[in-house]
């Protein structure tokens, strides 16, 4: 029960922190939109805007993968 417990305090933890990547990137292009700007003058670089979207890529994937490991669990008892 305690595997469990840990799996889903990983998704749930990861669900969020994406919830949130997800809005903090909506609000850029937003800002980008009515300055006038470009994302990666506002990130510093092409490169930070390239890790932006990686780091919303990873989170995805640990979302998938830890929901999977969630069910996948669930299915082995």
């Amino acid at each position: 029960m305690g595997k469990r417990k840990l799996s889903i305090t990983v998704f749930l933890l990861s669900f969020f922190s994406l919830l949130i990547s997800l809005k903090l990137f909506w609000n850029l292009g937003i800002f980008v939109d009515e300055s006038g700007l470009s994302p990666n003058i506002v990130n510093g670089g092409d490169f930070w805007l390239t890790m932006d979207w990686l780091r919303l890529l990873l989170l995805l994937l640990l979302c998938v993968v830890s929901g999977i490991s969630i069910f996948s669990a669930k299915q082995k008892k």
